[in-house]
């Protein structure tokens, strides 16, 4: 399957970053195309760091594109690039830096590009709510500002939440390394994360607001689909209360069969999208337990 992928960026803005990586197996000629699920990634890098990009998907892709064209339930992967907020290390001065090239976003900003794109993708592809959405570090939290923000369920037709949003929701979301108490995560990090939190979202004061566990609604009203929380024992930047405590949150919100919670991935912060092993082993759970359900309506 891996030999059969085609690889193409698009621009669904006018900024450089606003773009995404599509890896397609010629989707017009596959068999059971419109039964099949597109992998659609949201990459980390503390919503600033521009060495970080959509091509990091590429290991997960490689691992997750070797069995049979045809028996796969992969239909095709993206990945999404996002502006970035300013980093010291990799300064810009706004006097001379091209606005399309600038690194000054800050929330909601990085959402608002990643639920453009996914209405990009929606609109190009026709895959409808036929995805599940991953997010590493950064992007965890960002797959979860999705849902959070979505038009509440029942308030509208399915066209007109779609209309108000852009974008339908995945069935399936899995943040994995997430961010998802920003307040949390500073400070039993001893306040060492403030500067990345509020460069991407100003002070103190407004993570709360920003946070998926700190979400004032209920998920319940705005996602009827599975949420997953990956988490491995070697990240040395995202501790694993970041993981439990949001499922604990989710199980207040979700019933007890849409919320599934794996410490077993593996290696250090990085590494767990480097090598990708425990991440494509969720995934494929995830699309055993789409099919199945899908079986069963």
């Amino acid at each position: 399957m891996a030999d059969s992928l085609k690889y193409t960026v698009e621009q669904y803005g006018s900024h450089e970053l606003q773009r995404v990586g599509v890896w397609d197996f010629d989707i017009a000629n596959q068999a059971n195309a419109n039964a099949k699920y597109w992998i659609i990634y949201i990459h980390g890098g503390a919503w600033r760091d521009p060495r970080i990009t959509h091509e990091t998907f590429a290991p997960i892709i490689t691992r997750l594109a070797s069995s049979d064209d045809d028996a796969s339930p992969i239909a095709a992967f993206a990945s999404i690039d996002y502006r970035l907020s300013p980093h010291p290390d990799f300064p810009q001065d706004p006097a001379t830096t091209p606005p399309e090239q600038l690194r000054n976003a800050r929330h909601p900003d990085h959402l608002n590009d990643v639920r453009s794109a996914l209405a990009f993708l929606q609109q190009r592809y026709g895959f409808g709510d036929r995805y599940a959405l991953l997010g590493h570090s950064a992007g965890g939290t960002l797959a979860y500002q999705v849902l959070a923000t979505a038009p509440p369920l029942g308030s509208n037709s399915r066209e007109k939440r779609y209309e108000e949003a852009g974008a339908e929701l995945p069935q399936a979301v899995f943040g994995f390394e997430g961010i998802y108490d920003l307040t949390g995560i500073n400070a039993r990090f001893g306040g060492s994360y403030a500067g990345f939190l509020t460069a991407a979202f100003g002070g103190p004061e407004n993570w709360d607001a920003a946070a998926p566990m700190k979400y004032a609604g209920r998920y319940r009203d705005r996602f009827a689909g599975l949420a997953v929380l990956g988490q491995s024992p070697d990240d040395e930047l995202v501790d694993e209360p970041e993981a439990e405590w949001m499922a604990e949150r989710l199980r207040g919100d979700l019933d007890a069969e849409k919320v599934l919670l794996v410490k077993d991935l593996e290696g250090t912060h990085n590494e767990t999208w480097q090598d990708g092993t425990g991440v494509v082993r969720t995934v494929l759970r995830i699309l055993k337990i789409l099919e199945d359900g899908a079986e069963k309506a």
